[in-house]
């Protein structure tokens, strides 16, 4: 009998899988693999180097914690990996999730060190499978947002890793590699190399002229993008935005430590603001973002988003035998695979 080897690229698809099995939300018991380090950002070139990886973090994450404690979590992760991945024979068949950059990424470094063995390989992209669960429907951003009580739903929809798909992946690899780029975004089923500012305008366009927690505006970007993105590099270009004299901060008078973002509160600048003036678009959210919302006008939004899912799904499942599939998804927003699959 072949053993499925669930094999997924951030802690929180680990807990998922964690909480499905807890659930008996899975048909068997499968062995679950877990890369945590977010291959979307930071130095790949020439392939992967753990010691350039936890110079990296070092940096991006500026904290004392890390330095303590997360350089040898990384390496712990990694060695546990690659002794898993070594293990791996053709008795296995696995199944490789994903939805955000930092997954793609990861699956990608996955597939070149799985080159070398005949394997039965299945993709799953959590992105493209509508759940609707008591009332209400959800579109996982990523593995790490799947609703475990469905676990098997994705599952039902991977797909086979082609010969000619797997080659295609790697090449995709190769050329990320070749490159020395710091950031590396996943939309529309394609990975592309993009400058270290590609979020900048998504961070001012959410910092306000008063002063303001900086953790609530990293969420206010990561939860408002239309692709997921990795907190800890948000957190990394505010400090960066911050000695470009884009965004002003300063702490509260009982706090003492290093120059750490989540534990600041920031603002934009005139020379923010004057960056902000060139996008149209994200001046007027810039305009409409500046009050704070409370908890019931926050459940009100939550609750109008929520309908608008609703109802792009509906228009979707009407469209369907009149328009094709690309056209639905874009008049819609929703993505070509959430189309093909309601």
């Amino acid at each position: 009998m072949n053993n499925i080897i669930d094999i997924c690229f951030t802690e929180g698809a680990g807990g998922r899988f964690r909480i499905a099995s807890k659930m008996n939300e899975l048909d068997s018991k499968p062995k679950v693999i877990v890369l945590f380090d977010d291959l979307s950002h930071g130095p790949i070139k020439d392939g992967i180097d753990i010691e350039e990886r936890i110079n990296w973090w070092k940096v991006a994450s500026g904290d004392e914690y890390f330095t303590e404690y997360g350089a040898d979590e990384l390496k712990e992760n990694y060695n546990t990996f690659h002794n898993e991945i070594s293990k791996i024979d053709k008795s296995d068949v696995l199944y490789l999730w994903y939805g955000s950059s930092q997954e793609f990424c990861g699956m990608l470094y996955t597939l070149e060190l799985l080159k070398n063995k005949d394997l039965n390989v299945y993709l799953i992209n959590v992105t493209d499978t509508v759940v609707k669960h008591k009332g209400n429907i959800y579109l996982a951003r990523d593995t790490g947002y799947i609703v475990p009580q469905y676990i098997e739903k994705y599952a039902s929809l991977k797909q086979k890793l082609t010969s000619d798909k797997y080659r295609e992946l790697l090449d995709t690899w190769e050329l990320l590699k070749n490159h020395n780029s710091m950031l590396r975004v996943f939309k529309n089923e394609k990975i592309r190399i993009v400058d270290e500012n590609y979020f900048d305008m998504d961070i001012l366009k959410y910092v306000p002229k008063e002063f303001k927690n900086s953790a609530k505006i990293v969420r206010s970007v990561v939860d408002n993008n239309d692709v997921e993105i990795s907190f800890d590099y948000i957190i990394w270009r505010i400090k960066e935005l911050v000695k470009l004299g884009k965004i002003d901060y300063a702490y509260n008078k009982t706090y003492h430590g290093t120059f750490e973002s989540l534990k600041m509160n920031i603002k934009i600048t005139e020379e923010g603001l004057k960056d902000l003036r060139t996008d149209e678009k994200a001046m007027s959210i810039w305009r409409n973002s500046k009050k704070d919302l409370n908890s019931e006008e926050y459940m009100i939004n939550e609750y109008i988003e929520e309908g608008r899912l609703e109802e792009k799904v509906n228009i979707a499942k009407r469209l369907k035998d009149v328009l094709d599939a690309e056209t639905i998804a874009e008049k819609t927003g929703l993505t070509l695979g959430q189309v093909k699959n309601l």
